[in-house]
């Protein structure tokens, strides 16, 4: 049985514009040209890699749209094939490629939930992961997730 690839994350360390063609990255361990990025709704595309943690994109790809994203978002970095443009359906199988499952064109993000039995006859849903946006009396951006991960 295959085993569930967890995507890993980085840092947008420097804003972007929805025209800009590089953006920069906390750390471009496992970038490669054709790996995509993928942040706050917009899939992109790593073309080269430039000086230190900086990465040539193609903007928008595999549907979605060029968007402006904000310091500090979170950049989850996968293969092409491990985004999504659909929303899942059915119960999740035992072993899952990919978590986790990121709708790329409408931004929601899954995550399988439940047992799972040698039988295969354990009760698996998928958790839809809602985001709650908040500021704290100090001004500071808050972001909460639920759930966090799966289970």
């Amino acid at each position: 049985m295959p085993a569930t690839v967890t995507l890993s994350t980085t840092t947008l360390l420097v804003a972007v514009g929805p025209s800009d063609k590089v953006v920069k990255v906390g750390s471009v361990s496992g970038l490669t040209p054709g790996t995509r990025l993928y942040l706050d709704g917009e899939l992109m595309q790593v073309v080269s890699l430039g000086i230190e943690t900086y990465a040539n994109v193609n903007r928008g790809v595999d549907g979605t749209q060029a968007l402006p994203h904000d310091s500090g978002a979170t950049v989850y970095v996968g293969r092409g094939d491990q985004f999504y443009s659909q929303d899942p359906t059915g119960s999740p199988p035992e072993a899952i490629p990919v978590s986790p499952y990121i709708n790329a064109r409408n931004g929601t993000f899954w995550f399988a939930q439940g047992g799972t039995a040698p039988d295969g006859k354990a009760f698996r849903w998928w958790q839809k992961q809602t985001i709650v946006y908040g500021t704290t009396s100090f001004g500071v951006r808050t972001t909460t997730l639920d759930p966090t991960a799966s289970t």
